[in-house]
């Protein structure tokens, strides 16, 4: 049963009126305690209702024995009770009329079987009256703008909070808390954190479009561990990218490339964590590998939105630490702005020759230069056109804290046209002072080169994103006929990518010597010999290909050969027949795959191919069906892709016949799902590219539809 509460939004559940505390006590060693104390010490504004049958007042406010005796039905409520009695408590609140609860009691789906069941039995419990639950297994919710804390974590426990227009959705309710409490230190403040526990009722996804939807947001951030509704993330990706809000994520099990054995290499590569962050490569959610560089980058944006970030000039107060900053940069991929002549000209003025390029040391200035030279440096070089973030990176120099108020300054000025900055405090605690200026300033800074380069990177992401192209099937690609279930033999599996038009080369089954020379005569030489097993899945393993044969007396020996390899190897298989195949020639062989990601739906695989595949792992995903240009950028970002290029006389490859052959697989992909054909995995490796204008052609394929 449904009440008007259960249809609320978000920013109301969220700024309750009335808040009851489940449990609350003095005392500062319990959860309750902790919590009650903090709710109050931040001056929330709404009545507060502490629950506590074993005491009249807690810190000078009355105390009710039950929910039932509060002067109206609270708002919010919020428990730490053990186990056990938190679905008659649940209960309770939701039949005097609460609308929403926060549960930081853990044991229940976290713990097994047992504790799922009462779960839902919980979640049922508040849905009969239409009351929302947060967690349970949570850590609560910090929301400074609402000056709402009801959270247990010792991390609040600060004299104010600070407000910031930054938005924070966590899985981890510890983690939650030690970002806060490092946050904190550096002056990073939140619009709203939330710890989202188990998901048994409202999930990360809710918060993300409360989050979309709330004025006092601009940045959204989230730490991630699994996506419980995979389309509404796609969805609300879409719709943070419409109202301009980056949404930065990070996201645990990133190594994970799924431990299921695997039909084809194509489901190896393109694990779950893969199928994920090609689905934000779309949609321009940007991953990051630390939630700290994560809330860096985020309160850079918000201190300079809707700014690009692709080139940066940089500022030092050491040549060695310019020379290891370009470095890093170089490796990050992050440009070092080219300064026009007039900013050359104008730095000469204060610099030895050498000394105001970029980086900008400026150590190196002249003797005579002006005493503000960080404020003049900075007004020069960040006016430049080219410089879309100046990054300051200062070490041990004498003055830090008046050279870094200098650098402000310059930045703040007109000239410098509110260009970004970001400084790198790279000293210990002569640098205490200065990162304080930096603080009260509201001024982006981290600790080390490394955190520094995590935040250009996503900054960068963000930056140069493209939206992707409408999808178009190719105009003579009809809709694939799905073949029956099962592992297809690789005649059929080429003869399904035949019906995409993705080439292939021919090839006749033979099942003896006799047959294979009939054979030869229609295809012609030089061939190639593979065994044909339901068994044997790698045939090269077991001496089941046999390359370059020239003849009709080589051909009879190599079939000899295989047939003894293949029995001494593999002897339990049934060997169906010998897959006599023209011999195609190429420059580069590459992967291309597709399969069905059971969160995100179809999606195709190109990387580096042949022998090398599992060796290099250089792979690129792609949400499917997808567009040439994205195709084509995916090609390109491979680490095999200079070989692509022309070199040492030998001309281009056919990158276009590349990219036509991943759109068709894109759009096979799609066809299957569409289908409802259930899982699947197509892989062709190799596909063999030839010279530009001379294609590419698929050499070896294996697919499989519905289950493994």
């Amino acid at each position: 049963m449904n009440s008007p509460a259960s249809n609320l939004p978000l920013k109301t559940l969220l700024n309750p009126r009335s808040v009851a505390v489940i449990g609350a006590s003095e005392d500062q060693t319990k959860f309750g305690g902790r919590l009650y104390k903090t709710l109050l010490q931040h001056q929330y504004a709404g009545a507060v209702y502490p629950i506590n049958p074993g005491r009249d007042t807690l810190f000078g406010l009355k105390t009710y024995p039950s929910i039932d005796a509060t002067p109206q039905a609270p708002d919010m409520v919020v428990m730490a009770l053990p186990r056990d009695k938190v679905k008659d408590e649940i209960a309770a609140c939701a039949a005097r009329g609460a609308k929403a609860g926060i549960i930081i009691t853990s044991k229940f789906s976290d713990a097994g079987p047992e504790g799922l069941a009462l779960e839902r039995e919980v979640v049922a419990a508040a849905a009969a009256h239409g009351m929302r639950l947060i967690g349970p297994n949570c850590l609560g919710l910090i929301s400074p703008v609402n000056k709402l804390v009801l959270c247990s974590s010792p991390a609040v426990n600060v004299p104010k909070l600070i407000e910031a227009p930054i938005g924070f959705v966590s899985q981890s309710g510890a983690l939650m808390g030690t970002l806060f409490d490092r946050s904190y230190g550096m002056g990073i403040g939140f619009s709203h954190c939330v710890s989202v526990g188990n998901q048994a009722d409202l999930e990360l996804n809710d918060f993300v479009e409360f989050l979309i939807e709330d004025e006092r947001t601009q940045v959204i951030c989230s730490y991630v561990e699994g996506i419980k509704t995979p389309q509404r993330f796609v969805e609300l990706a879409r719709r943070a990218r419409a109202a301009g809000k980056p949404w930065l994520m990070v996201k645990a099990g990133a190594t994970d490339d799924g431990s299921r054995a695997a039909y084809s290499h194509t489901a190896s590569l393109a694990g779950d964590f893969a199928a994920l962050k090609a689905i934000c490569e779309r949609e321009n959610v940007v991953m990051m590998d630390d939630p700290l560089d994560m809330l860096s980058l985020a309160r850079a944006m918000v201190r300079y939105p809707n700014r690009r970030v692709r080139d940066v000039t940089v500022f030092t107060t050491s040549g060695g630490g310019g020379a290891i900053t370009a470095d890093q940069l170089s490796r990050a991929g992050i440009g070092l702005t080219r300064l026009g002549d007039a900013t050359r000209a104008g730095l000469a003025k204060h610099y030895s020759e050498g000394q105001g390029a970029n980086p900008i040391d400026v150590g190196g200035r002249k003797p005579d230069a002006t005493s503000d030279i960080g404020a003049v440096t900075a007004e020069l070089a960040l006016a430049d056109p080219g410089t879309d973030l100046g990054l300051m990176v200062l070490t041990t120099a004498p003055d830090v804290p008046g050279l870094t108020a200098q650098m402000a300054d310059g930045a703040d000025r007109r000239a410098a046209g509110g260009k970004p900055t970001l400084y790198v405090m790279l000293p210990g605690r002569v640098a205490a002072p200065a990162r304080q200026i930096l603080v009260e300033r509201g001024l982006p800074y981290v600790d080390t080169l490394a955190e520094a380069m995590a935040v250009l990177r996503g900054w960068k992401t963000w930056s140069t994103y493209q939206e992707p192209a409408v999808t178009t099937r190719p105009a003579d690609m009809p809709p694939t006929t799905a073949p029956a279930h099962g592992a297809l033999s690789e005649a059929a599996s080429k003869a399904l990518l035949g019906q995409a038009g993705i080439p292939v080369n021919q090839e006749r089954l033979v099942r003896s010597a006799d047959e294979a020379v009939d054979a030869a005569g229609e295809l012609g030489f030089p061939l190639v010999l593979k065994v044909v097993s339901p068994d044997i899945v790698h045939k090269s393993d077991v001496g089941g290909v046999a390359l370059g044969i020239v003849d009709t007396n080589g051909l009879r020996q190599r079939l000899a050969l295989m047939q003894a390899s293949v029995a001494k190897a593999a002897p339990k298989a049934h060997i169906t027949g010998y897959s006599l195949q023209q011999q195609e020639g190429g420059e580069l062989e590459l992967i291309v795959g597709a399969r069905r990601d059971p969160q995100f739906g179809a999606q195709v695989v190109v990387g580096a191919g042949g022998v090398l595949v599992e060796l290099l792992k250089d792979v690129a995903v792609l949400p499917a069906p997808t567009d040439p240009a994205s195709a084509r950028r995916a090609v390109e970002a491979l680490k095999v892709a200079p070989l692509l290029r022309a070199y040492r006389g030998r001309g281009p490859l056919d990158v276009d016949a590349v990219v036509d052959a991943i759109v068709r697989l894109s759009w096979l992909a799609h066809d299957l799902d569409s289908a409802a054909v259930g899982d699947f995995e197509i892989e062709v490796n190799p596909l063999k590219v030839r010279l530009q204008g001379q294609g590419a052609v698929a050499v070896d394929a294996r697919a499989r539809i519905g289950s493994a």
